[in-house]
């Protein structure tokens, strides 16, 4: 998620949306075969590999085509219970058992409104052809824990496959808060599991609610306003790594850090060296940074990259139209240089008016093989309702 209180009273003061917050998406790369399937999945960070050096480029993404009409919409048979829509969260192309499905897990809401944030679940939806979907499951509800009497919510939730357990893990911000109130910062991150191995263990059960895996005060300061944590990594010198999402609420303002971890379950850790790590000019503006590893088109060189909500004209204009790209040759330098803004509305045809009013939450780039990646996002639709949409981007390499 990641949305602040400011941001939440500015749109309230623009009319846009009852009150606002931003939830959050990870990435993959294929990882081998599973007793029962294969995960066909571009983009899981585990294992670093060397760079080829071929002289100097610049990473680009650019947008080939915009769907004009939203993929799930309040229209959809299985959203008629949660009439608030759909946020943050990611989605992943698997193919188990020989069957190929993209899998998103996302975040729901049940109510519109003014406690629209206060009612949040977690959800596993699954798609054949990108187009059409269903839901597979709710996987978490808010609801008050029994022990405490406290508001149990979560949101930000990126599956990660732990190819040492072989098992699915999906990490999450969580919440229990003292009344039935909305979310805001600062959150808790953590980490449920799979109860089932292998790929297919995607489409069971997780231990919620889970363990901390980046306590406050150990991954980062007790004044950090944390909002999530990305799937982790193998940066280049072979340490994992994660993006954790922070706000600084009194600015307002939006940051990612690196945090460190011996083994994907950490616990992460605080380093200042990375206190936030740069991204991109404007400063600020960077939420739910999703890693994933990427080829490049001409050179083939790795390259460590990321897609993020990118917050300014959301922020500034109460629009938003706009995703963030960057990437790194390391995975912990991430020059400013590098950061791109992406207009999702370039990929639409002449004539064509794309369905949001507000886009948010880019999840991971999904390549197809043919060239092209495929992008899922979320954003304001119409009565209050956060719809999913699709883009189709391609990866260039310019020399500089």
């Amino acid at each position: 998620m990641g949305s602040g209180l400011q941001r939440r009273r500015f749109l309230i003061s623009l009319g846009l949306v009852a009150a606002s917050g931003s939830m959050d998406p990870a990435p993959l790369k294929a990882i081998g075969d599973g007793e029962k399937g294969t995960l066909a999945v571009q983009n899981v960070l585990t294992e670093s590999e060397p760079r080829k050096e071929k002289g100097s480029t610049r990473l680009r993404l650019l947008v080939v085509k915009t769907l004009a009409d939203p993929v799930i919409d309040l229209t959809s048979p299985d959203a008629r219970d949660i009439p608030g829509g759909f946020e943050t969260g990611n989605t992943l192309k698997l193919t188990i058992n020989g069957r190929a499905e993209y899998h998103m897990v996302t975040t729901t809401m049940e109510t519109t409104g003014s406690n629209k944030w206060s009612h949040q679940r977690m959800e596993h939806w699954v798609s054949a052809d990108s187009l059409h979907w269903h839901r597979h499951r709710v996987l978490y509800r808010p609801h008050i824990d029994p022990d405490t009497g406290l508001w149990i919510l979560t949101s930000s939730q990126f599956p990660y496959y732990d190819r040492a357990r072989n098992r699915w893990v999906i990490y999450f911000n969580y919440q229990a808060l003292n009344g039935m109130r909305n979310w805001t910062l600062p959150t808790l991150l953590r980490m449920a599991e799979a109860k089932t191995e292998g790929i297919e263990g995607i489409n069971g059960d997780f231990d919620f609610p889970g363990i901390d895996v980046a306590p406050s005060g150990y991954a980062h300061p007790t004044d950090a306003e944390s909002s999530s944590l990305s799937p982790p990594f193998r940066a280049a010198d072979g340490r994992w790594m994660a993006f954790l999402g922070f706000s600084v609420l009194k600015e307002p303002h939006w940051y990612a850090a690196l945090v460190s971890a011996p083994e994907p379950r950490g616990p992460f850790k605080f380093e200042p060296k990375y206190w936030p790590v740069p991204v991109m000019t404007p400063r600020g503006y960077v939420e739910n940074p999703l890693p994933m590893k990427l080829r490049g088109p001409e050179t083939g060189r790795a390259y460590w990259a990321i897609v993020f909500d990118y917050l300014r004209p959301e922020v500034t204009q109460g629009e938003n139209s706009k995703i963030g790209f960057s990437y790194s040759l390391d995975g912990l330098s991430w020059p400013e240089e590098n950061g791109q803004i992406v207009d999702i509305n370039s990929g639409l045809a002449p004539g064509e008016h794309g369905w949001w009013r507000i886009s948010r939450t880019p999840h991971q780039l999904i390549d197809e093989g043919d060239g092209t990646y495929t992008c899922f996002f979320t954003g304001l639709y119409r009565h209050d309702f956060f719809a999913v949409g699709m883009a189709k981007l391609k990866l260039v390499e310019e020399p500089v």
